[in-house]
């Protein structure tokens, strides 16, 4: 069953002397059940396009549609996981997780007891109480990453989660992310990725769309018959890598 559908989405910026085009027909459509990956060359509106999906950037043509309704405003069924962890620094792990709960106006009871839940899935048990001064990259991560989670919603959107860790632990979410995913204990429905890298994105995804650049376009839609866990290393994993990479350097032209 269809959960997204991107149809014609065109995105103008405007600067001083003319109108910059970042995005331009965009149509894209996603299945329930589906893991998709967004890559292109920086500047080709991947992270405009999450933003567009969510209801927090109103595009200038074109149309959201989610589970067959037009979107106008923010989607209170997707959440968005950040590059950068935008945790707050006056809160402990458990307000930061439950900081969007609390502006739904959820009991506090109710909030602890999602908060709780969350925190034992992404292995963050013993950490409730730390600020994120006391947490590595890696748990302030997890923090965002429950913090999404604890919303329940039905598409989770992640900008470039893993670029700011070191490999090790970027590796670690990755699997954290898949075992998550696969374990049928969360309400999502989709996940769309932003990501850079390439084998970050075959690794993970069931499709990877990559767009080309000055304006944003489709320039591939890519399916990812492998079965998980996936060999980097084997044939075919490599072919994919190929491809899109030649594809994602075509797009740079």
């Amino acid at each position: 069953m269809e959960l997204l559908k991107l149809k014609g989405i065109k995105q103008l910026f405007p600067l001083k002397h003319k109108d910059v085009i970042v995005l331009d027909d965009i149509n894209i459509s996603v299945e329930e059940g589906e893991f998709v990956a967004l890559v292109g060359p920086s500047g080709c509106g991947k992270s405009t396009l999450l933003r567009i999906i969510a209801g927090l950037v109103k595009p200038s043509a074109g149309e959201v549609i989610f589970k067959g309704k037009k979107i106008t405003g923010i989607n209170q069924d997707v959440s968005i996981v950040f590059q950068t962890f935008g945790l707050l620094p006056w809160l402990d792990v458990t307000e930061n997780i439950t900081l969007g709960l609390e502006a739904r106006g959820m009991s506090l009871k109710e909030r602890l007891r999602k908060a709780f839940k969350y925190i034992d899935l992404v292995g963050l048990e013993g950490f409730e109480e730390a600020y994120p001064r006391e947490l590595s990259g890696g748990m302030k991560q997890r923090v965002g990453i429950a913090r999404a989670l604890v919303m329940e919603p039905e598409l989770l959107l992640m900008d470039e989660p893993f670029s700011a860790l070191d490999a090790f632990t970027a590796q670690n979410l990755r699997e954290e992310i898949l075992r998550l995913w696969g374990s049928g204990n969360l309400s999502l429905k989709s996940i769309i990725m932003v990501t850079h890298n390439i084998e970050e994105a075959i690794y993970l995804a069931d499709r990877v769309v990559v767009l080309s650049t000055h304006p944003g376009k489709v320039i591939g839609d890519i399916r990812i018959d492998m079965k998980r866990p996936r060999d980097k290393d084997s044939v075919e994993f490599t072919k994919l890598y190929d491809k899109i990479y030649s594809m994602v350097v075509t797009a740079k032209l």
